[in-house]
């Protein structure tokens, strides 16, 4: 069972969440710029392609669960950010200025107390920081344990599935997978955003992979709400009930696994729709950032569904 036929499966058997296909034509329309632009395109890091490599290993291996402290924000070129651009541009200004920063030496240097300070923006802390520095000291030492041999694995991978593959089956908490029915389902919504950067920063595996087109997108919290509100996604009355009480989903349960799996679904139909109604092709890493950035135009009328969670 392909990646297709396993999220129309597991839509079909959803008891919580069902698509309102009548919709998916009117939201695809609806989508004013289809244009993909990688966030660091436009900026000069100052950094090497080892050193971008690092960095993003680093940040993607914090990057979950920002859902409940709006105030934790940060200002790049007078533009003010929230949520994983906090985390990512926090870290990318300290790169900056600090020039060996990014040295691994350095890095498995941290101490919990550095961490922390590094973290700090606008007063604030994200939620789960201890548990976020576990997962920053472990992605870390994976790099310094590997040496040079870090660099000669990743250069070898040939396609996007075999650099999923590698970062998943290396650092334990990428490895983000769900259970439906008796089969399981493998999200690595962060390993998948982690290739993403890996294939736009190093011309080394963006030369060897070739492209991103075989991964899906990025199962998190905004694109959800944005289907919900655009009315594409239809909760049933005890699904709507708790996500509107912002009670807590727990992480893997069927509700939770609905939300992820129907979320991806409705991507594949859009990306297929695309290609078919108005002769574009786009990956579904690109359309799910597209998405994701229309996230201020839905976000007034429902709640984000709250997991706890270190994979989104």
């Amino acid at each position: 069972m392909n990646n297709f036929e396993l999220l129309k499966f597991i839509s079909d058997n959803s008891k919580y969440v069902k698509i309102n296909t009548k919709e998916i034509s009117s939201f695809l329309s609806s989508i004013d710029n289809l244009k993909y632009n990688y966030w660091l395109d436009d900026i000069n890091t100052y950094m090497t392609e080892k050193e971008l490599i690092i960095f993003s290993f680093i940040c993607e291996s914090m990057n979950y669960c920002f859902w409940n402290n709006r105030l934790w924000k940060t200002k790049y070129n007078n533009k003010e950010y929230v949520g994983s651009e906090t985390l990512f541009y926090l870290f990318l200004n300290k790169a900056i200025k600090d020039k060996v920063f990014l040295n691994v030496e350095n890095l498995k240097r941290i101490t919990k107390k550095q961490f922390k300070k590094i973290m700090c923006s606008n007063g604030q802390y994200p939620d789960l920081l201890n548990i976020r520095y576990k997962t920053f000291r472990k992605t870390v030492k994976f790099i310094y344990e590997k040496g040079d041999l870090f660099f000669d694995e990743l250069f070898s991978m040939k396609t996007d599935t075999d650099l999923l593959n590698y970062i998943v089956m290396n650092i334990s908490h990428f490895n983000d997978r769900a259970r439906f029915k008796g089969k399981y389902i493998h999200f690595n919504k962060r390993a998948i955003l982690l290739v993403n950067d890996l294939f736009r920063l190093s011309k080394t595996i963006r030369n060897n992979i070739k492209s991103v087109n075989h991964l899906t997108g990025g199962a998190d919290y905004a694109i959800p709400r944005i289907f919900r509100d655009a009315g594409i996604f239809v909760y049933n009355k005890k699904l709507s009930k708790k996500i509107d009480s912002k009670k807590i989903l727990k992480h893997n349960s069927r509700m939770e696994v609905e939300i992820r799996a129907n979320t991806l679904y409705v991507i594949e139909i859009l990306k297929r729709q695309l290609k078919e109604k108005r002769k574009i092709n786009i990956n579904s890493v690109e359309l799910d950032n597209i998405i994701w950035k229309m996230r201020n135009k839905y976000n007034k009328k429902t709640e984000v569904h709250h997991t706890i969670s270190i994979f989104y």
